[in-house]
């Protein structure tokens, strides 16, 4: 009983690695998309747009990646 307190105490002390979020176009793969108005998924269901290829729709991906994998300026390594 000791021994499994000691390796959760130990537990504690190790680094969790933290995750971001990423929302990506379905059509080109960009991350440059946004929510279509500060309304939605509010008062509208949730629509989102692509400033790259232009699509426009609620359909996104989206994926985790570790926060040291994303360089300075927001793009993944």
């Amino acid at each position: 009983m000791l021994r499994k307190k000691r390796e959760s105490v130990i537990n504690l002390g190790k680094k969790r690695k933290k995750t971001i979020r990423i929302t990506i176009c379905p059509v080109c793969g960009s991350t440059n998309i946004r929510k279509a108005s500060p309304f939605s998924g509010w008062l509208l269901p949730e629509e989102y747009v692509c400033l790259d290829c232009g699509y426009r729709g609620p359909v996104v991906a989206e994926i985790e990646v570790d926060e040291d994998e994303v360089k300075e300026d927001g793009s993944s390594r």
